[in-house]
């Protein structure tokens, strides 16, 4: 009897063997296009992963360039603070990495694990800024594989408050905010590099690739006109006489009538550089070029000098000032003490307003105009100071029938105070109007030139070596040998100046408030060759206690200058 046909269990074997062969088969195939697919248009993309996964960019920050003076003394600087990082992913406990890091930072250990669980599924938490590198030292002996220190770089302000208000201050990440750290961001500003580092699954330094990295390119260095001695000079006679006289603010000005530069540039309050950002930002303001002012009586030696040049006026013509009291129109115009007849060198020795508002309605409006123009108010100095303000000077068609009286008293203008020391200067250097200069050169990181000193830089020639000859050894010296600027002489020295008391217009209407002044005198010596120009403007002292320039002002400019005639060696010559 035959066996019943079935199936042949070899040969289904043999089928399943086959079926699961080409299953394979076909899967290996696929595969194998997947990978060359990925190979095709991913393979860079993922190569470049790998690498970077592999690799990491250490930061080598670039330092900000130095700010010097005229001297080389350093008044800014940069100095590396590194931050404290932690890399969570790699931790495996964090409360110990949290003591061991507070341990050596001086922190709790329950803050920094807060801190570090806070963000625990990031690869980077910043655990203390700008530490020291005493503290520093302490995270590197650490050697911990998820701690790292990166390099930032810290402002500092050696002088603290002198100076505050020329340098400015830069921001957190290192920018310029104001002042010459604005102005010249961009030339102290360097390029940070990086050194690459090849590391293994977790994260530890296996190779140092210094050739995949990039040195850091320091900044350059910014040399001021600026010279830190005479500043000193200047900021305690401003703190000296603001304190006396229990005013609010002041500022002073000294610079070279020869050249142009600033020597000197005080604003009273200041503030501590290192901490500016915690600074109100009123008190941060530059008022020596951002806030301009009615000069009063300091400006009548410009007025003078149009007069003159214009040939208006005459040195032995005499106006009657009416025993101090006039009247230009309906407006009454009167002197703090009755003269008679006065030739210029008086009007200005004993400050006549009226004597002035003669000689103004002599010359015009449009000559008296014409003047103003020409010593550069209303118009910018050029020094470059961010936010500077360029005075008020209205357009000859809005003045009015009482503009040329005014105006040579000083008051329905408005000038900055370095204005107004810049066309003092032309007449102290005999007549020629330089453009102020802040910045003497700028220098590379190593110190190599990359702009050199510049030549004084003429705007225009305002008046006569005669007539600057003239104002300055005859009127402007008699101010102070027997005028109102007499607190000022020096012994040695032929000083020139001229005096000047202004009422304080309100802000928010027409007007002038009762007891509110600005006293200010304005100095050059010695008379014969100047060396020095200086400014001073105390605002709204005590009046109590006295509020006219010759007497608030006058003895701090001496201060300035009888100091930095020493300091500097100029001969005496009387």
């Amino acid at each position: 009897m035959m066996a019943a046909d079935g199936p042949d269990p070899e040969r289904e074997q043999r089928k399943r063997a086959l079926l699961i062969f080409i299953f394979i088969l076909i899967l290996f195939i696929l595969l194998v296009i997947r990978l060359i697919h990925i190979q095709i248009s991913s393979g860079a993309l993922l190569t470049r992963q790998a690498e970077e996964q592999q690799r990491s960019r250490s930061l080598m920050p670039a330092r900000r360039g130095m700010i010097l003076d005229r001297m080389h003394r350093i008044v800014a600087a940069s100095r590396q603070r590194p931050d404290v990082y932690v890399d969570p992913m790699l931790i495996e406990g964090i409360p110990q990495l949290a003591v061991d890091v507070g341990i050596r930072l001086d922190m709790e250990p329950g803050f920094v694990e807060e801190l570090i669980r806070r963000r625990e599924n990031t690869r980077f938490v910043v655990i203390a800024e700008r530490v020291d590198e005493v503290e520093a030292q302490a995270i590197r002996q650490l050697d911990h594989p998820a701690v790292g220190l990166l390099d930032r770089s810290v402002r500092s302000y050696p002088l603290g408050e002198s100076l505050a208000h020329v340098l400015g201050f830069v921001g957190k990440d290192g920018t310029g905010l104001e002042g010459i750290e604005l102005v010249y961001d961009e030339h102290m500003t360097g390029r940070d590099g990086f050194a690459a580092t090849i590391r293994d699954a977790k994260r530890q330094a296996l190779l140092r690739a210094e050739v995949a990295g990039r040195p850091p390119l320091d900044g350059g260095h910014a040399v001021l006109t600026i010279d830190a001695e005479i500043q000193r000079y200047a900021e305690e006679a401003l703190a000296a006489s603001v304190g006396e006289f229990e005013a609010k603010s002041g500022v002073a000005i000294v610079m070279d009538p020869r050249t142009g530069e600033v020597l000197a540039m005080a604003c009273f309050p200041s503030y501590d550089v290192n901490f500016a950002s915690k600074v109100d930002k009123s008190l941060r303001r530059n008022r020596c070029v951002t806030d301009p002012v009615e000069p009063g009586s300091t400006f009548k030696p410009f007025v003078a000098s149009g007069a003159l040049t214009k040939g208006h006026i005459t040195p032995t013509e005499s106006f009657d000032c009416h025993m101090g009291h006039y009247f230009a129109g309906r407006r009454l115009i009167r002197d703090t003490s009755p003269h008679g007849m006065m030739t210029i060198k008086e009007i200005i020795c004993k400050s006549s307003n009226i004597g002035m508002a003669l000689i103004g309605q002599r010359m015009g409006a449009e000559s008296l105009h014409e003047t103003m123009t020409r010593f550069g108010f209303g118009r910018l100095t050029g020094v470059g100071f961010p936010g500077e303000a360029k005075g008020l000077l209205h357009p000859l068609e809005k003045w009015n029938s009482y503009s040329v009286t005014s105006v040579p008293m000083g008051y329905e203008i408005g000038v900055t105070p370095l204005q107004l020391i810049t066309a003092f200067c032309a007449i102290a250097n005999g007549g020629s109007l330089l453009k102020p200069k802040i910045m003497k050169e700028l220098l590379g990181p190593g110190g190599e030139v990359v702009i050199a000193e510049t030549p004084p830089e003429p705007v225009k020639r305002v008046l006569s070596k005669e007539w600057a000859k003239y104002l300055r050894e005859t009127v402007m010296v008699s101010v102070v040998e027997d005028g109102s600027g007499h607190r000022c002489q020096i012994e040695g020295y032929q000083v020139f100046g001229k005096t000047g008391t202004t009422k304080l217009a309100y802000k928010d209407r027409r007007g002038y408030e009762p007891g509110a002044y600005l006293s200010s005198f304005v100095a050059g010596v010695p008379a014969q060759n100047p060396r020095l120009a200086a400014l001073v403007m105390i605002r709204r002292p005590n009046a109590v206690l006295g509020y006219y320039g010759g007497k608030v002002s006058a003895p701090a400019v001496k201060e300035i200058l009888s100091r930095s005639l020493e300091y500097l060696q100029v001969q005496k010559n009387k």
